[in-house]
């Protein structure tokens, strides 16, 4: 059969009269073999024709056919938003390709996907060539550390002033966090001064490298790093001091053996 002969119009809509799982999946693969072999040579009222066919039938092929699918169309600017939607929001073998590359998804598809979708596809969605402040402010706001990092380790995401410094004072706490923040474009120099108390030394030399502070707040930025060492010294000493004292005062009341 000559593709001539497949392209034409009466042909496919006959086919996507088929009401069967398998008649459509096969309608759908076909449908995806021509967009990989003549893609360069359809013409437009091919294209919408073969668009409008796959919306009718997307919920009605295999998985094997969609997974199919959502690669091919992931790479397609002119895709129609609806039927990306729909592939974003299939299982994550599926809408892998379409979050992670597809240019038509919105801000707003993304930031649904991420509110009621799994985690696999907020990971996909932290990966993407670009994330706007937005959609980074959806991924944080999932608290999932995972996530998280993903986000802060994308070169390509941009983050928002006051998430920056949300994070930036959670890797006190998260030491993960620590080493992707510190190394993120968005990162203010105000916040880098902050961090500095509590990163590790390899990350305070990245710090002074990057952001390349006079000597006067050098001078500072060390000296508060070790005042703030020699308080966490001091705190466990006390701490360790406490627990020796209540050990002793249980076994002199003979209640520590």
């Amino acid at each position: 059969m000559t593709k001539i002969e497949i392209i034409d119009d009466q042909h496919l809509l006959k086919l996507a009269a088929q009401h069967s799982v398998e008649g459509r999946s096969e309608l759908a693969g076909t449908i995806s073999n021509l967009f990989d072999e003549s893609a360069g040579s359809l013409s437009d009222r091919e294209r919408i024709l073969m668009f409008d066919i796959l919306r009718s039938i997307i919920h009605d092929v295999e998985m094997s056919v969609r997974r199919k699918l959502s690669e091919m169309l992931a790479g397609f600017p002119d895709a129609p938003q609806d039927l990306i939607r729909t592939l974003a929001n299939d299982e994550i073998e599926i809408a892998y390709p379409i979050l992670n590359k597809s240019v038509v998804l919105r801000d707003a598809d993304l930031i649904e996907v991420i509110r009621n979708r799994t985690l696999e596809h907020q990971l996909a969605i932290a990966t993407r060539e670009s994330v706007s402040e937005e959609v980074s402010d959806a991924l944080v706001s999932t608290g999932d550390k995972g996530v998280i990092k993903e986000l802060l380790s994308n070169p390509k995401s941009r983050i928002s002033n006051a998430t920056m410094e949300y994070l930036a004072e959670e890797s006190r706490r998260v030491d993960t966090f620590q080493e992707p923040v510190v190394h993120h474009t968005d990162l203010a120099p105000e916040l880098a001064q902050r961090m500095f108390i509590w990163v590790s030394a390899s990350l305070r030399d990245h710090i002074l490298t990057r952001f390349n502070f006079d000597a006067t707040t050098i001078d500072v930025l060390l000296l508060d790093a070790a005042t703030a060492e020699m308080e966490l010294v001091e705190a466990h000493a006390k701490e360790k001091s406490k627990s020796s004292l209540l050990a002793q005062e249980l076994k002199n009341e003979g209640l520590l053996n």
